[in-house]
């Protein structure tokens, strides 16, 4: 067995080897707003629909469910199952979130892993390397992210190389926790001051080693020297529910267009990839909450479309509390979380702890 101590920063690391274009908002029957589309010489009504598909939150947009009813053509009493069959197809994914970045899946996957010229470059007081120039391209996709479903990343890569984007996939399943979860550790912004909310506790290697390309088995002790090394962030979702259906946009949302090209969030924890299911990142003590808001556009036709918005979680729940109010997920699931992402001040304890379910002890 061979240990080294390597200083990383203010850190040491123990290591041990084995589209919809809105032109106006305008009040449409009491409090319902309304986009306005051009198609040709065709102008339609987009009503914003809060909430989920239900038969009272469209005919509170709309006017009345006998309004709802003449949009789509059918009657009151069939209005909830032509809502579902609407929002179902809604749901479905149009466009993968490789290709809807345009960037390719290698550069989307090195990325992810903590690569790329968007972690590596840092901001220069001469001008050199300006998120808003080197990653235009986030800012111009955020308008769609908000109104059409991100599918998983493939970019055709899965063909030749299946399981590609392995961040996302635990056997042949994706992120069956339903905890997606980014850590940062630095910032390239000039403007941005990074501020850091984790500790880093400890990390099974082989849980990422696609990631970090790490063959032989191994793990990491992380010995901050401070608290908060690093900065996390994630969601979680029951499986079936919209969170589940728009997954992909959170992932755009959250990684990309708030922590890397609002905040300037970039570099992964040493081992870890930048972001991945739960199960491949590091134990930490802290990882804040985002979740997306549900709701829908109806146009005069009786189109129904995605109109997804994120928000902090309830009550400013951390990520292990938020899923811990999860109804759809088992006490044994949420034994797990609770595992990966431990009580503030508790890293040492779980560092021990983890050490002994291989085998070993503090001399």
């Amino acid at each position: 067995i061979a240990s080294t101590y390597r200083p990383t920063h203010t850190m040491k690391v123990f290591t041990i080897a084995l589209s919809i274009t809105s032109v106006s908002a305008a009040k449409l029957r009491g409090s319902a707003k309304a986009d306005i589309k051009q198609n040709g010489h065709q102008r339609r009504h987009l009503i914003s629909v809060d909430g989920g598909c239900t038969v009272d939150n469209f005919a509170k947009a709309v006017g009345s469910e006998s309004e709802l009813a003449s949009l789509l053509g059918v009657g009151t009493g069939d209005l909830q199952n032509v809502l579902q069959d609407k929002c179902a197809e809604a749901l479905n994914p149009t466009i993968d979130l490789s290709v809807a970045l345009g960037k390719g899946p290698q550069f989307l996957k090195n990325f992810l892993d903590g690569g790329t010229t968007w972690n590596d470059n840092k901001e220069t007081t001469d001008g050199e390397y300006k998120l808003s120039e080197d990653a235009s391209v986030i800012f111009d996709l955020e308008g769609t992210a908000k109104i059409t479903v991100f599918g998983a990343p493939d970019g055709g890569a899965n063909e030749a190389y299946p399981g590609y984007f392995s961040n996302f996939h635990r056997g042949d399943k994706e992120c069956p926790l339903g905890v997606i979860q980014c850590c940062y550790t630095g910032s390239r912004s000039l403007t941005e001051t990074f501020t850091e909310n984790a500790e880093m506790c400890t990390m099974d290697l082989a849980d990422a080693a696609k990631s970090n390309h790490i063959r032989n088995h191994a793990f990491t002790v992380y010995e901050a020297q401070t608290q908060n090394e690093a900065y996390c962030s994630g969601f979680a979702y029951d499986e079936a529910s919209f969170g589940d259906a728009v997954k992909y946009n959170t992932l755009f949302h959250m990684a990309m267009k708030t922590n890397l090209y609002d905040k300037g969030y970039v570099r992964n924890v040493p081992g870890a990839p930048l972001c991945g299911c739960v199960e491949q990142m590091p134990i930490v003590d802290n990882s804040d909450c985002i979740k997306p808001v549900e709701g829908y556009k109806i146009d005069s036709q009786g189109n129904v479309s995605v109109n997804i918005s994120w928000t902090s979680c309830d009550d400013e729940k951390n990520l292990k509390q938020y899923y811990d109010s999860l109804e759809g997920r088992s006490q044994t699931e949420k034994n797990f979380v609770e595992a990966r992402i431990v009580d503030e001040g508790e890293c040492t304890a779980a560092s021990v702890s983890f050490m002994n379910d291989r085998m070993y002890v503090k001399a």
